[in-house]
């Protein structure tokens, strides 16, 4: 593992739980960075002018309570993204869905920026008022719309980079391996593609899978590869390597359960070796039940 690409994508899957709030954070900075020389700037003009009746404060007040407005709304925008770049829709649905989603951005940001304005405003002497609401709203309007085209293209440019790094499993044709297939049943290697290298993960080596749209998470000891493949579509072909369905959006190995609670409503709580927990619902109670009891 001594590579560079290695190393990051090491990095990364050992701290994929905080990914979101590592984003979060880097964003902030950037944010108040940026907002800090407006602010500079806006009061640079203001100086020219000998009428200036601004406070110096002012205009960091304006850009700070827009960045964490910002800032706030980007945690619940970065979870709707990754469930669009998971769904496979037509070109013109998608682009509908985010011309809704900036433009509620849009509202969200002008309401919740105004109230920290007006409540830091209410620790001073001075007012503030937002203005004509039709015009200065258009005004934030025009700025939000292309902050939000660039937070999802620079989102979509993370992902792919991710990908790359983390790499990317396929099924491949056994007979002809530079072919990726689409089999009854998983083959007992998975080709992973990882920036320009190819390497192959036993199926026998997963501990467990998680649903993600039309992709599942092969959470392996070493890593974690997204497979464009239906959690139902995956559990159909997978039942050969004692992989089965306990929950809706996980299945497990069977070799790496260490036990089994369940709860008085039917659902349960799958530990496994590693330590990890998961969900099972009694829906695949059963099913479970019967793929662990041995044969008679």
């Amino acid at each position: 593992m001594g590579s560079w690409d290695e190393k990051i994508s090491h990095f990364l899957r050992r701290t994929e739980k905080h990914h979101l709030w590592m984003a979060i954070g880097l964003a902030f900075l950037y944010f108040m960075t940026n907002n800090t020389v407006n602010a500079v700037s806006t009061w640079t003009e203001f100086t020219r002018s000998e009428n200036n009746t601004h406070a110096l404060w002012e205009p960091y007040v304006w850009e700070y309570t827009s960045a964490v407005s910002t800032t706030v709304l980007l945690i619940p925008l970065v979870l709707v993204f990754r469930r669009l770049s998971v769904t496979s829709l037509p070109l013109f649905r998608l682009l509908l869905i985010h011309l809704t989603l900036a433009t509620v951005f849009s509202v969200c940001h002008v309401f919740l920026m105004v109230m920290l304005r007006k409540a830091v405003y209410l620790m001073s002497e001075r007012s503030y008022e937002f203005g004509p609401l039709l015009r200065e709203f258009f005004y934030e309007y025009r700025k939000d719309l292309w902050g939000y085209i660039t937070m999802v293209i620079f989102y979509y440019l993370v992902r792919f980079a991710y990908r790359r790094l983390i790499g990317q499993a396929l099924p491949v044709n056994k007979e002809y391996p530079d072919e990726i297939s689409d089999p009854e049943v998983l083959p007992e290697n998975l080709l992973v593609k990882k920036l320009n290298r190819e390497f192959l993960v036993k199926v026998s080596d997963i501990h467990w899978v998680e649903a993600a749209g039309n992709y599942v998470n092969l959470h392996t000891e070493k890593g974690v590869y997204p497979l464009r493949m239906t959690m139902k579509r995956f559990c159909e072909q997978a039942g050969k390597h004692l992989i089965y369905r306990i929950h809706r959006s996980y299945a497990a190995h069977a070799g790496v359960i260490r036990d089994i609670q369940y709860e008085e409503n039917g659902d349960g709580t799958v530990t496994l070796t590693s330590g990890n927990t998961l969900p099972v619902s009694r829906r695949y109670r059963s099913t479970l039940k019967a793929a662990l009891s041995p044969a008679t």
